[in-house]
Protein backbone atom coordinates (compact mmCIF):
# COMPACT_ATOMS: atom_id res chain seq x y z
CA UNK A 1 0.00 0.00 0.00
CA UNK A 2 3.04 2.30 1.47
CA UNK A 3 4.51 1.78 -2.51
CA UNK A 4 1.36 2.36 -4.15
CA UNK A 5 1.28 5.65 -2.20
CA UNK A 6 4.53 6.73 -3.39
CA UNK A 7 4.39 6.03 -7.13
CA UNK A 8 1.08 7.36 -7.13
CA UNK A 9 2.21 10.61 -5.62
CA UNK A 10 5.23 10.30 -7.25
CA UNK A 11 2.90 10.02 -10.73
CA UNK A 12 1.28 13.29 -9.58
CA UNK A 13 4.61 15.57 -9.35
CA UNK A 14 5.37 14.72 -12.62
CA UNK A 15 1.67 16.21 -14.33
CA UNK A 16 2.18 18.95 -11.79
CA UNK A 17 5.39 19.80 -13.43
CA UNK A 18 4.52 19.10 -16.97
CA UNK A 19 1.42 21.34 -15.66
CA UNK A 20 3.60 23.98 -14.85
CA UNK A 21 6.09 23.64 -17.76
CA UNK A 22 2.85 24.25 -20.16
CA UNK A 23 1.93 27.77 -18.32
CA UNK A 24 5.30 29.16 -18.08
CA UNK A 25 4.94 28.29 -22.29
CA UNK A 26 1.50 30.31 -22.27
CA UNK A 27 3.51 33.28 -20.36
CA UNK A 28 6.09 33.45 -23.14
CA UNK A 29 5.77 35.41 -26.20
CA UNK A 30 3.61 33.50 -28.62
CA UNK A 31 4.97 31.90 -32.06
CA UNK A 32 5.46 34.84 -34.74
CA UNK A 33 3.19 33.74 -37.53
CA UNK A 34 4.18 32.18 -41.30
CA UNK A 35 5.22 35.65 -43.08
CA UNK A 36 6.12 37.47 -40.21
CA UNK A 37 9.77 38.52 -39.58
CA UNK A 38 11.54 39.50 -36.27
CA UNK A 39 14.76 41.86 -35.87
CA UNK A 40 15.74 39.92 -32.69
CA UNK A 41 19.46 39.10 -33.55
CA UNK A 42 18.86 35.62 -32.02
CA UNK A 43 16.21 34.64 -34.20
CA UNK A 44 17.43 35.84 -37.68
CA UNK A 45 20.91 36.53 -38.53
CA UNK A 46 21.18 40.13 -39.07
CA UNK A 47 23.91 39.48 -41.68
CA UNK A 48 21.62 38.06 -43.90
CA UNK A 49 18.73 40.25 -43.00
CA UNK A 50 18.15 42.85 -46.30
CA UNK A 51 16.50 45.15 -44.12
CA UNK A 52 19.47 45.50 -42.02
CA UNK A 53 21.45 46.24 -45.26
CA UNK A 54 21.97 49.75 -45.31
CA UNK A 55 22.83 50.05 -41.40
CA UNK A 56 26.18 50.49 -40.32
CA UNK A 57 26.91 48.04 -37.18
CA UNK A 58 29.97 48.41 -36.62
CA UNK A 59 30.56 48.91 -33.00
CA UNK A 60 31.98 52.44 -31.32
CA UNK A 61 35.41 51.91 -29.50
CA UNK A 62 37.06 53.85 -27.48
CA UNK A 63 40.02 54.30 -24.93
CA UNK A 64 39.74 55.61 -21.78
CA UNK A 65 41.81 55.46 -18.20
CA UNK A 66 38.68 55.73 -15.81
CA UNK A 67 34.81 54.83 -16.79
CA UNK A 68 32.25 55.40 -14.66
CA UNK A 69 28.57 54.10 -15.83
CA UNK A 70 26.25 56.54 -14.60
CA UNK A 71 25.94 60.11 -14.45
CA UNK A 72 23.91 60.98 -11.51
CA UNK A 73 25.31 62.51 -8.63
CA UNK A 74 27.95 59.49 -7.49
CA UNK A 75 28.68 59.16 -10.83
CA UNK A 76 29.63 62.90 -11.55
CA UNK A 77 30.93 63.34 -8.16
CA UNK A 78 33.67 60.76 -8.52
CA UNK A 79 34.22 61.79 -12.08
CA UNK A 80 34.90 65.64 -11.16
CA UNK A 81 36.80 64.47 -7.95
CA UNK A 82 39.02 61.97 -9.34
CA UNK A 83 40.33 64.81 -12.18
CA UNK A 84 40.77 67.34 -9.50
CA UNK A 85 43.25 64.37 -8.07
CA UNK A 86 44.88 64.26 -10.99
CA UNK A 87 45.04 67.77 -11.77
CA UNK A 88 46.95 67.83 -8.15
CA UNK A 89 49.05 65.54 -8.65
CA UNK A 90 50.03 66.60 -12.40
CA UNK A 91 48.40 63.88 -14.16
CA UNK A 92 46.84 63.60 -17.38
CA UNK A 93 44.10 60.68 -17.32
CA UNK A 94 41.09 60.53 -19.36
CA UNK A 95 37.87 59.46 -17.37
CA UNK A 96 34.84 58.43 -19.65
CA UNK A 97 31.23 58.81 -18.00
CA UNK A 98 28.51 56.62 -19.29
CA UNK A 99 25.00 57.61 -19.42
CA UNK A 100 21.59 56.11 -20.73
CA UNK A 101 19.86 59.31 -20.78
CA UNK A 102 19.95 61.31 -23.47
CA UNK A 103 21.66 64.25 -21.49
CA UNK A 104 23.96 63.79 -18.27
CA UNK A 105 21.52 63.94 -14.99
CA UNK A 106 18.35 63.42 -16.93
CA UNK A 107 17.31 60.86 -14.97
CA UNK A 108 18.10 62.73 -11.29
CA UNK A 109 14.66 64.02 -9.74
CA UNK A 110 13.55 67.76 -10.05
CA UNK A 111 11.66 69.54 -6.70
CA UNK A 112 14.61 67.25 -4.72
CA UNK A 113 16.33 69.36 -2.01
CA UNK A 114 19.89 69.13 -2.50
CA UNK A 115 22.43 69.71 0.34
CA UNK A 116 25.09 71.56 -0.87
CA UNK A 117 28.28 70.56 1.37
CA UNK A 118 29.29 68.08 -1.14
CA UNK A 119 29.12 70.83 -4.05
CA UNK A 120 31.38 73.31 -1.16
CA UNK A 121 33.66 70.11 -1.10
CA UNK A 122 34.28 69.21 -5.23
CA UNK A 123 33.64 73.27 -6.13
CA UNK A 124 34.37 75.72 -3.39
CA UNK A 125 33.71 78.36 -5.52
CA UNK A 126 30.30 76.91 -7.09
CA UNK A 127 28.19 80.25 -6.59
CA UNK A 128 30.61 81.99 -8.71
CA UNK A 129 30.68 79.49 -11.04
CA UNK A 130 26.84 80.23 -11.82
CA UNK A 131 25.25 76.56 -10.39
CA UNK A 132 21.85 76.95 -11.07
CA UNK A 133 20.55 76.88 -7.37
CA UNK A 134 18.57 79.62 -6.88
CA UNK A 135 15.92 78.87 -4.43
CA UNK A 136 17.05 78.38 -0.82
CA UNK A 137 14.37 76.59 1.45
CA UNK A 138 12.72 79.40 3.14
CA UNK A 139 11.18 76.97 5.55
CA UNK A 140 10.37 73.72 6.61
CA UNK A 141 6.73 72.18 7.73
CA UNK A 142 6.15 67.60 7.90
CA UNK A 143 3.11 66.36 9.58
CA UNK A 144 0.94 63.84 9.74
CA UNK A 145 -2.27 62.64 7.37
CA UNK A 146 -4.60 61.11 8.86
CA UNK A 147 -8.29 60.57 6.71
CA UNK A 148 -9.42 63.97 7.62
CA UNK A 149 -6.80 65.85 8.59
CA UNK A 150 -2.97 67.20 9.48
CA UNK A 151 -1.03 67.24 12.69
CA UNK A 152 1.65 69.54 12.34
CA UNK A 153 5.02 68.00 13.84
CA UNK A 154 8.31 69.59 15.12
CA UNK A 155 11.21 69.54 12.97
CA UNK A 156 14.61 69.34 15.31
CA UNK A 157 17.21 71.16 14.17
CA UNK A 158 20.32 69.03 12.66
CA UNK A 159 18.02 66.16 12.11
CA UNK A 160 17.79 65.35 8.97
CA UNK A 161 14.61 66.78 8.46
CA UNK A 162 15.92 69.99 8.86
CA UNK A 163 16.71 71.57 5.38
CA UNK A 164 17.87 75.35 6.61
CA UNK A 165 20.83 75.92 4.53
CA UNK A 166 19.81 73.80 1.62
CA UNK A 167 18.68 74.41 -1.69
CA UNK A 168 15.64 73.31 -3.95
CA UNK A 169 16.63 71.86 -7.32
Amino acid sequence: MRRALASGSRRKTVAQAALLAAQSRCLCAPALPPGVLTTHYKKRDRATDERWADVDMERFADNTDLLIVGGGPAGLAAAIRFKQLCNEQGLEHRVTVLEKAPLIGAHTLSGAVLEPRALFELFPDWEERGAPLHTPVSSDRMGYLTESSRLPLPILSGTPVDNHGNYIV
